[in-house]
């Protein structure tokens, strides 16, 4: 009775060790493997391929608008919208990498609704810099092809070493 021997278990077959059972478990042993899924080839590969595939849309939508010298809305339209995709999924993927939902459950949450908050922040100022301003094509055309007016910050530094 007080023996802790496979002799107990083959004498009594109902005989579980008690450091393998878990009554808040409703009588899983522990050392039962963990049940594994069915494997499925497209499992995560259609997030792996949407990933890749707005990253690369994301070329052409960046070049299409200087090489054409039109400044469509729709193309600043489609440009703010993929940037804004690529960036919520990249910080997505930073926080499923570093930030592990067993140990910080709750820092882990604080971090979604962070980035979902940051993400309609950045998705409402693009908004309003595409219907209230210039736009996003527009502004970057400008800065590209801005003038210095007057010295510049490096000329005044320049006169002060020769």
């Amino acid at each position: 009775m007080f023996q802790r021997s496979s002799k107990a278990a083959v004498s009594n077959p109902e005989w579980v060790p008690p450091h393998v059972y878990d009554p808040l478990t409703l009588g899983i042993v522990v050392n039962d493997p963990a049940p594994v899924p069915e494997p499925s080839p497209t499992h995560g590969s259609y997030h792996w391929v949407f990933e890749r595939a707005m990253s690369a849309a994301l070329i052409p939508l960046t070049i299409a608008p200087f090489a054409a010298g039109t400044l469509n809305p729709i193309t600043d339209a489609l440009l703010c919208a993929g940037i804004i995709i690529h960036s919520h999924i990249g910080f997505q993927s930073i926080i499923i990498d570093y930030v592990p939902d067993k140990r910080l459950p709750k820092t882990r949450a604080l971090f979604w609704w962070g980035l979902r908050a940051a993400t309609l922040v950045v998705a409402v100022g693009f908004f309003e810099f595409e219907t209230n301003d210039v736009g996003l094509t527009e502004a970057i055309k400008r800065i590209w092809t801005a003038k210095p007016k007057g010295e510049t910050y490096v000329e005044p530094i320049l006169r002060g070493v020769v």
